[in-house]
């Protein structure tokens, strides 16, 4: 018997957390509009056996499709540290974010790309111009550039996020984000059952990177206007944008 029971612990351990971790239920809901529209509701809820599963909620009434799909333990054991966690400064998010881009991709200049009038540099004064332009520190720069600002930085992209928590002796938790940038960087951190524009524009920001990395273990691939929480995406935006200036061998417009 007790052979037996070390083997089911064994086969199980992706999908089972400890009993003291407790019944948890996250909403996290998405709502994208641009040049079409998107509208997702998934229900992640931890069992009091410590079994997490995922469905999503296909109208408001609660309805939800079946089957629940079951998560590792992992990828909701890293949303409670990141919810739990104290934000970043938003330098240091930035820093963080800079370092898991990969400069060397993208100093990989495309030879065919022209511009009109055509460019005045050669296709070697635009690699030699981009590996000036692109150090550490530039890249860097980038990022924070990329960042800077409120609001709607362009038109087409109107993305909204909100994850609500909700746990057994402890009150709910509701992050809510409509950023536009990378990882849908930052956040707020709003009163549940509060939400409007007064609360939203006293509640500071929040840097929480390890939020949004979390919200991509919980939820499902495939949504293609959700590709902001994924490196690639910034990275692609920034190599555009450092390609076209290459162009001219000069930065901005």
């Amino acid at each position: 018997m007790k052979a037996w029971f070390l083997v089911v612990v064994a086969l199980c351990p992706a999908a089972m957390a400890t009993a003291a971790d407790g019944p948890m239920r996250i909403d996290v809901a998405y709502e994208w509009s641009g040049w079409g529209g998107v509208s997702e509701h998934w229900r992640i809820e931890r069992d009091v056996r410590g079994i997490t599963t995922r469905v999503r909620v296909t109208d408001s009434a609660g309805n939800q499709e079946l089957p629940n799909q079951v998560l590792p333990a992992a990828a909701v054991e890293a949303f409670e540290a990141a919810i739990g966690a104290a934000p970043l400064s938003k330098e240091a998010a930035i820093s963080l974010i800079a370092a898991r881009l990969d400069r060397a991709a993208m100093l990989e200049l495309d030879p065919k790309l022209r511009s009109v009038p055509p460019a005045s540099c050669t296709f070697a004064d635009q690699q030699a111009w981009a590996r000036r332009t692109l150090t550490v520190q530039g890249l860097h720069q980038r990022v924070r550039q990329h960042f800077k600002g409120e609001g709607v930085a362009w038109t087409d992209d109107y993305p909204v996020m909100s994850v609500t928590v909700r746990r057994q002796g402890k009150p709910d938790v509701l992050f809510l984000s409509r950023s536009q940038k990378a990882l849908m960087l930052p956040w707020k951190h709003v009163p549940t059952g509060q939400v409007n524009q007064q609360t939203l524009a006293l509640a500071p920001d929040q840097w929480r990177p390890a939020l949004s990395d979390a919200l991509t273990l919980l939820l499902p691939e495939g949504e293609a206007t959700r590709a902001r929480f994924r490196s690639t995406w910034l990275q692609h935006r920034l190599k555009q944008e450092l390609a076209l200036e290459a162009l001219k061998c000069t930065t901005g417009p």
